[in-house]
């Protein structure tokens, strides 16, 4: 008959292993890890890349840099290779400007980083477009330097 205490750190090993395959968010080992080494984390919303500090927009824009385009070609090539097709790329403003404006202005930016990876054989279906406008700032809009924060981008992928 088995010991208590092997029974105990058997059942401990379990929920420890059970915990660590949950935290993946759906996705295989290998698939977490890719995703991991391409800056994204797991949040309540699923895997997620916020492009601040890859991707900002200049004021009133949505064009995108070529050294910019040359990582997000990077990252949707590494995201295809492990089977990672299912997105959603979701554009942000800051406050400046009205809101019907800035949500158009947040689309565009989002249609712009999903083209990219459209352009890399990306299924038009898998790619979810959504624009916030400036309704989820992820700094207060208080200053050039917060405002520039909030111009972003985030991709958040579908398991």
């Amino acid at each position: 008959m088995l010991s208590k205490s092997f029974k105990f750190f058997t059942i401990i090993f379990m929920a420890v292993a059970l915990n660590a395959c949950m935290n993946l968010g759906n996705l295989s080992y290998k698939q977490a890890r890719v995703l991991k080494k391409e800056g994204f984390v797991l949040t309540d919303e699923g895997w997620t890349l916020a492009l601040p500090e890859r991707l900002l927009f200049d004021f009133d824009s949505f064009d995108i840099t070529a050294d910019k385009q040359n990582e997000l070609t990077h990252l949707a090539n590494q995201l295809h290779k492990y089977n990672l097709n299912k997105l959603k790329v979701v554009g942000h403003t800051d406050d400046l400007g009205e809101a019907n404006y800035n949500q158009k202005l947040s689309e565009k930016r989002a249609q712009r980083v999903a083209q990219i990876f459209l352009e890399q054989g990306f299924n038009n279906n898998n790619i979810h477009i959504i624009g916030r406008g400036s309704k989820q700032p992820l700094v207060v809009n208080d200053s050039d330097k917060n405002r520039a924060i909030n111009r972003r981008v985030n991709i958040v992928i579908i398991p």
